[in-house]
């Protein structure tokens, strides 16, 4: 009798250890990244852009849209798709409106990813990264007809 109850408990610690593990496996997975689209994001931010090189021309973005570096387009981690954002470097105080086509950045400490003419108008492309303001001009694309 103390063996089966000796097996059960062996049992239910490795049931256990299976699911901490498992869980932190998905808490450090970009699943939170992706799905935190649905939480209400900031109307200003303050933090470091990053640009996609001209290289990343014609990728598929999260959107289904292909990425073109000449597009005023970014990534962004919690605006929905369309969103229009207001970028602005501080250093020289250049202003560009992106709309958000794709998921990202995920490098630390990143809150915007820029296409490669946007970096351009910003006057980032040299550095790489540079320090933004990150504001929402409207929540969706106009209509088209």
């Amino acid at each position: 009798m103390k063996n089966e109850e000796f097996a059960t408990a062996v049992f239910r610690r490795r049931i256990i250890v299976l699911c901490v593990l498992l869980f932190g496996a998905v808490a450090n997975s970009s699943f939170f990244i992706f799905h935190s689209s649905f939480l209400h994001a900031q109307s200003v931010q303050k933090g470091i852009a990053s640009y996609y090189g001209k290289r990343a021309t014609g990728r598929l973005t999260s959107s289904g849209e292909r990425l073109h570096h000449d597009s005023l387009t970014c990534a962004h981690r919690t605006h929905p798709f369309g969103t229009r954002l207001r970028v602005t470097n501080p250093a020289n105080d250049s202003v560009v409106v992106v709309r958000v086509t794709d998921r990202g950045p995920f490098g630390r400490g990143r809150i915007i990813d820029l296409s490669w003419c946007a970096a351009k108008q910003l006057g980032i492309l040299r550095q790489g990264i540079a320090p933004v303001i990150v504001e929402v001009v409207s929540d969706s694309v106009p209509s088209q007809q």
